[in-house]
């Protein structure tokens, strides 16, 4: 069985890499040659292809299912009618809807809304029946990514949903009355408790999610096999409460997790829970003994054939390997720390804890520090303290629910004491989350080396010979420590002679970094920030530490705005920064106060750029054109955009613009200072406003490439219509974030270079050097 799942998901995988089934037959036959007949019928290569093929074709079926979803067919500005359930809470007038009637495209798939100002008067429950009327607005995705994705309803009403016919029963108002209802019940503690059995973490603060993302134990707030465990726990001491006979406790226990794990809506790691168990309740119904690997690739399989675009989700890879690492190496770990002690059974529990958290971390750590970029050091003693309480609250809570149908005031009663366990919950994360080193951030390519280097280490220690266990052992922990030191080096190896200009995607904002050819970094802006999102700590941060970057040489701020400087408090106060440049236009806002506490409290220089200041670092000549040093220069109908800071960026013949939020009265004027004849890369100024990139500005540097630095569905209206007109008419090639996600430029010497889009696009697209600008 576990063969047929490896065979399954790597058909799935190859079809998810744009693999065409055709293309498998030569696989198949790599796949006959390598898994040799055995005498046993069973035994035969002829199920491993087939699972193998059978994983392929089921792939391509639901990619080509997905790409026809209907959600990406809706025309830009259809104006759309939907009735239907509210999928959680409405926040800041964003929210879900799951038609119950389609729309006037007869689409009846989940759709994202976002409220027009004023829209909403009156707050609306979760799970209620409402009626939105409004335009479609479609986004960056492209058909095989998420269709939810797809666009949103810009709602420019909501009404209540006329009730007719006899009143029936509805699961999703239900939910809607039980999220209500937990909410009355933990006032205090409510984004926590929906976290912990509904799976909703829309009510979480971001910096209570930070801390349990640093404490290692954000695993607890998923749904996942430990809080499926409890619930099948409780089910089946109520079931011995009754006194039913063991099949028919199991019976309830199975029964009874699938109608949570349906309720809640078939999270990854709790379908994945409750499929194991019931495989093993039919085994003991059967008299049958399932091996706990066998349930597990056998829910995989199940798993695969129903969402074959699961295995490409991080929870679900997660799921699986920390329940593979658990079903591998914890009796092998039990047995090592029961050894330990004096005898093997003095601390049975605590071992069976310890090596339960062991293995399934070790299984999960290359996968963690891949889609996340950090890993945390302090996991595995804080989820053994937290664990105890998270078994406590869970109950817990559902007995306040019950109790509080039945009496209120009952309810009300038993949550004051889960309400406490809770408080105490989250205080051990917020403390655990402020330790020092609590978590290490790893960058992408720090990953593929160490794995690499185990991958060494276990060619070796099978070719070498068996005398010497010790000198393997060794050998194998450096291969392994070797690559993760290595891969700095190389890293910087492959940058050198290149200059890297990456666009971050933070919304609607500026976040520039710059990377030298010898691996040092400018970051030009901070992104915006408001109540629920800091770029500096959500976006620059984590690119910064992916890359294994160890520091800013410098950042830029261009001018005080918020979406320029909000980020950079963040940025300030975590990570080293050789000092900090602006121009000079101070102002009493929040976000930069923030900045310049920040700051101040590392000591780092702040100097204020004028037009002649110029920087080289490591061959890439850096040159400020404006503002001038006399300030009187500048204008006053811009405010702070007519000071903001313009960059001349060089490497070679290569050259680029970056104009921050200049408006076009300070592009004519600054005209004249420009060294380079003409400019290849220009980031529009303003991100796209109709105020800058003039006629003249274009006319003058004839750029090839315009990079555009602007939020999805701004309400703005960035980059303005006419501007784009403007590049368009002079052959300009427009890449933005708000379509193409974050964009990634490698320049070189000799003029060339090539841009890289997140979204919708696998490698460099290479762009013709225009031989008049090498």
């Amino acid at each position: 069985m576990v063969g047929l799942a490896l065979a399954a998901g790597a058909g799935v995988m190859l079809s998810h890499l744009g693999v065409h089934p055709a293309w498998t037959l030569p696989s198949l036959t790599l796949l006959f040659r390598r898994i040799p007949s055995s005498r046993r019928p069973q035994d035969s290569p002829a199920p491993f292809a087939l699972a193998f093929l059978a994983g392929a074709l089921t792939a391509h079926a639901w990619a080509e299912g997905r790409a026809a979803d209907c959600r990406y067919f809706l025309e830009e500005g259809a104006f759309l009618e939907v009735e239907g359930r509210l999928v959680g809470r409405v926040l800041e007038e964003r929210g879900e809807i799951r038609p119950v009637e389609p729309d006037g495209d007869g689409c009846r798939e989940p759709l994202r809304f976002v409220l027009a100002e004023g829209a909403l008067s009156r707050g609306v429950e979760p799970g209620a029946r409402v009626v939105l009327r409004g335009h479609w607005r479609r986004s960056a995705a492209v058909p095989g990514q998420d269709p939810l994705r797809a666009g949103y309803l810009r709602a420019e009403g909501v009404a209540p949903a006329v009730k007719d016919g006899a009143p029936r029963w509805d699961p999703g108002a239900f939910g809607g009355k039980v999220q209500l209802r937990l909410g009355e019940l933990f006032p205090n503690e409510g984004g926590l408790v929906e976290a912990l059995v509904l799976a909703r973490k829309e009510g979480l603060s971001p910096d209570l999610r930070e801390s349990f993302a640093r404490a290692g134990t954000a695993h607890l707030l998923a749904i996942s096999g430990f809080h499926v465990g409890v619930v099948a726990g409780l089910l089946f001491l109520a079931g011995s409460w009754m006194g039913l006979s063991h099949p028919r406790r199991l019976l309830l226990g199975s029964g009874g997790v699938w109608g949570y794990v349906l309720f809640i809506g078939l999270p990854d790691a709790a379908l994945r829970a409750a499929l194991i168990l019931t495989l093993l309740s039919l085994g003991r119904f059967g008299h049958r003994h399932v091996a706990p690997l066998g349930a597990l690739a056998s829910s995989f399989l199940v798993f695969l054939s129903l969402d074959p675009g699961a295995v490409l989700r991080p929870g679900f890879q997660l799921s699986f390997a920390g329940a593979t690492g658990l079903v591998l190496w914890a009796r092998p770990i039990t047995r090592a720390i029961s050894g330990v002690g004096r005898s093997r059974n003095d601390f049975p529990y605590l071992s069976t804890a310890v090596a339960a958290g062991v293995s399934a971390t070790l299984a999960t750590v290359p996968l963690v520090a891949w889609h996340f970029g950090r890993v945390s050091l302090v996991g595995i003693p804080v989820t053994l303290l937290a664990a105890p309480l998270v078994t406590l609250a869970i109950p817990g809570i559902f007995l306040c629910l019950v109790a509080s149908f039945v009496s209120r005031p009952l309810g009300f009663f038993f949550a004051h004491g889960v309400e406490a366990d809770l408080w105490l919950f989250r205080s051990l994360v917020d403390w655990a989350g402020t330790l020092p080193l609590a978590s290490v951030w790893v960058s992408r390519p720090g990953v593929v080396a160490g794995l690499a280097g185990m991958a060494l280490a276990r060619l070796l220690w099978s070719v070498l010979p068996r005398e010497r266990r010790w000198g393997r052992r060794t050998l194998l922990g450096t291969a392994a420590i070797a690559g993760l030191i290595l891969w700095p080096v190389a890293d910087r190896v492959a940058g050198w002679g290149t200059l890297e200009m990456v666009v971050l995607d933070v919304g609607q904002g500026d976040a520039i970094l710059l990377r030298s050819p010898r691996g040092r970094w400018i970051l030009v802006d901070a992104g915006p920030r408001t109540d629920r999102y800091d770029a500096g700590a959500r976006a620059v941060l984590p690119y910064l530490r992916r890359r294994g970057a160890g520091g800013l040489a410098l950042m830029v701020l261009t001018h005080p705005d918020m979406d320029h400087v909000g980020g950079a408090g963040a940025i300030l106060r975590e990570y080293p920064v050789g000092r900090v440049m602006d121009p000079g236009m101070a102002v009493g806002t929040g976000v930069f106060l923030d900045a310049l506490e920040g700051a101040q409290a590392r000591e780092v220089p702040w100097t204020v750029g004028v037009a002649g200041d110029s920087l080289d670092l490591d061959g890439v000549a850096i040159r400020v054109l404006w503002p001038p040093e006399e300030k009187g220069e500048i204008g006053e109908a811009e405010g702070a955009n007519g000071a903001s800071l313009v960059l001349e960026v060089r490497l070679g013949s290569f050259s680029a613009l970056l104009t921050g939020d200049a408006p076009a009265e300070v592009e004519e004027t600054l005209l004249p200072r420009l060294l380079s004849p003409s400019i290849q890369v220009l980031k529009l100024g303003h991100h796209g406003s109709r105020t800058s990139t003039s006629p003249e500005l274009l006319e003058r540097i004839t750029p090839e490439v315009a990079l555009v630095s602007a939020g999805l569905r701004n309400r703005f209206g960035h980059p303005h219509a006419a501007v784009l007109r403007r590049l368009e008419a002079r052959g300009v090639k427009v890449y933005r974030t708000d379509q193409d996600g974050t964009l990634t430029l490698q320049a070189r010497k000799d003029g060339s270079y090539r841009v890289r889009k997140e979204h919708g696009g696998a490698g460099f697209e290479s762009i013709p050097v225009d031989p008049r600008k090498r």
